[in-house]
């Protein structure tokens, strides 16, 4: 019984850590996704987005050391691709074009969340 411990204590903290990274992922995705809605709505009311995009974009850049280790690179450079082609359109000052680039935005975030939640799909 007491060699079972350890490989057990072990087990229960990589689920714990599992668990925790989910959900921290999670948060931070609803972060920029709420951010990505700020943006949007600083369109609708007729400004362009830029102050709104240029906080998302420190959102996003605090935190990628961490998500480079726990994230699929792939999704990370779409989603970075994607930050960087919004800047540009706001800069530009295309804000018809700008919404659909932020609907994508939105989706990769989300995406990015979902690949880091524990479930069948993931694991199989």
């Amino acid at each position: 019984m007491r060699a079972v411990r350890i490989p057990l204590f072990v087990l229960l903290a990589v689920l714990f850590f599992i668990l925790w990274n989910a959900a921290w992922v999670t948060d931070r995705c609803g972060e920029w996704t709420a951010a990505v809605d700020t943006v949007t709505a600083d369109l609708d009311a007729g400004g362009d987005g830029g102050a709104a995009l240029g906080t998302l974009d420190d959102l996003w850049q605090d935190v990628q050391g961490y998500m480079h280790i726990i994230v699929s690179h792939e999704d990370l450079d779409e989603a970075e691709a994607l930050m960087a082609q919004a800047k540009a359109l706001s800069a530009q000052g295309s804000t018809e074009e700008l919404y659909p680039v932020l609907a994508q935005l939105r989706h990769q975030f989300r995406l990015i969340a979902e690949t880091q939640q524990l479930s069948p799909k993931n694991i199989f």
